[in-house]
């Protein structure tokens, strides 16, 4: 098997006992934390609970590897954090889906650390992970996760968290869209998914910034003001293009910010009330 870094994550951890001196300068153990070390180079990349069990950076590899074999998944993106502390794994779904007529590709994102910070979290996520903020904006994205208890590294080799997603997640997604781009969508309505969505009445809400939305919903990419994915649409063009003075702005605004919330909670309000 060959992954795109080969040697990124070719390494393991493991947990070593915390000392501090006594008043005599003499070493004592302290049993309440332990120190989590790299194997490879002896660094020191976490302190957790003496009841947190490591998660192996193979055995993340390992979940995959069939698939990367078999040519189902491509490795996109794969690395480390904090010296360590957080690893990644991203891959892309080599099978197309069609959604309203366009083919589109599914990324699957593992996440995992070191340090007792975040739980082993598999699934959809729509960031690249290049940092630590990509990296919490990609973990809270993702549904499925796994405590870093006593066997965790047996409930993750077990989940079926990326057949289900190579299988389904992306269908379900597209459903939806499809859904939401055959279901007329009324100027009430638009206002009703609105105020569910940003959780206020219209008229408390900035006369252009409602002003900007209408006209994205009729007039923007794409958008006839007709149908709930029109609605979708200009939430998502309105936070990739116009949420934030700067290019800089919106993209973090649409991927870590507010926006990503908004997006989530969109596709949600919108397929509830389009199937009401």
């Amino acid at each position: 098997m060959q992954f795109s870094i080969s040697d990124t994550l070719d390494w393991q951890v493991s947990k070593r006992q915390l000392f501090f001196l006594d008043h005599t300068g003499a070493p004592v153990a302290y049993d309440q934390k332990m120190a989590v070390v790299r194997e490879d180079n002896n660094c020191p990349i976490g302190v957790v609970a003496p009841s947190y069990e490591p998660l192996q950076n193979e055995d993340l590899k390992q979940l995959v590897a069939p698939m990367v074999e078999e040519g189902v998944l491509t490795i996109e993106n794969q690395g480390f954090l904090s010296k360590g502390a957080k690893v990644f794994l991203q891959l892309q779904v080599n099978k197309e889906f069609k959604v309203i007529g366009e083919s589109y590709k599914g990324y699957l994102t593992l996440l995992n650390s070191h340090n007792g910070t975040a739980s082993v979290a598999i699934g959809p996520a729509m960031q690249r992970v290049i940092c630590s903020n990509t990296f919490q904006a990609a973990y809270n994205d993702i549904g499925e996760k796994f405590r870093h208890t006593e066997g965790v590294t047996e409930r993750v080799l077990n989940t079926t968290a990326i057949t289900n997603f190579v299988d389904e997640a992306m269908k379900v997604y597209a459903s939806k869209v499809e859904t939401l781009a055959s279901t007329r969508c009324t100027g009430a309505q638009f206002r009703e998914a609105l105020e569910t969505i940003y959780n206020k009445p219209v008229d408390k809400m900035r006369d252009s910034f409602v002003a900007k939305l209408n006209d994205l919903f009729y007039n923007g990419k794409g958008n006839e003001g007709k149908t709930f994915y029109d609605v979708f649409n200009s939430l998502t063009e309105h936070n990739t293009h116009y949420a934030r003075k700067t290019k800089a702005g919106n993209v973090f605004y649409n991927q870590f910010g507010q926006g990503a919330t908004i997006n989530r909670r969109a596709l949600s309000v919108l397929t509830e009330m389009a199937v009401a």
